[in-house]
């Protein structure tokens, strides 16, 4: 889980995992968000919907009006909060925190991987950085802040060329704007 100058390009021939190196390697590399925070949550999009908000029979509803199959999203979201830190959350479980991470230039990203199980390492990464909260602490649940101002980077990713790939910075979530350009092919 070490980053070197050079771009990390993964053994594994995992799609989403090569996806996500590489946009952990443009983010620190290139985008001005990376030095605003210094722990990211990463976040994946299999197939993209765009949502547009339409009048139907006299009230405002989002309907998605365009699917974006050869599109395949990483989010790459600043932590506000730290992540609830529940007692079955044990070395070796698997989807009760985040199981993968990396390290970037002393910065924490760190993702989801339900085929993955938690590590010794992988928990011990998240206390050192100070990720994690009790999910009831003094019989209170910790707060949670939601805004809708941070900004986000979105990399969009040709599914069948993952060489191929644009960064898009937004305050809205991916599917609420329209995506850049990016020619895939077929």
């Amino acid at each position: 889980n070490c980053y070197s100058q050079e771009k990390y390009i993964p053994q594994s021939t995992n799609f989403a995992e090569f996806a996500i190196y590489e946009a952990i390697t443009d983010f620190a590399d290139n985008c001005r968000l990376f030095k605003q925070d210094s722990i990211f949550y990463i976040t994946t999009l299999d197939t993209l919907k765009h949502y547009t908000l339409q009048r139907n029979q006299g009230t405002l509803e989002w309907i998605c009006d365009s699917i974006y199959a050869n599109l395949f999203v990483i989010n790459i979201i600043p932590s506000i909060n730290k992540l609830f830190y529940f007692p079955d959350a044990v070395v070796g479980s698997k989807g009760k925190l985040p199981s993968r991470y990396v390290i970037v230039k002393g910065k924490l990203f760190y993702w989801d991987d339900d085929d993955y199980p938690l590590t010794e390492e992988t928990l011990s990464v998240l206390k050192k950085y100070d990720a994690l909260t009790d999910m009831i602490h003094d019989r209170v649940l910790p707060e949670t802040v939601i805004s809708d101002s941070k900004e986000i980077a979105f990399y969009y990713f040709c599914r069948n060329n993952l060489l191929k790939h644009k960064r898009a910075v937004s305050s809205k979530s991916a599917g609420y704007y329209r995506p850049p350009k990016l020619k895939c092919g077929n």
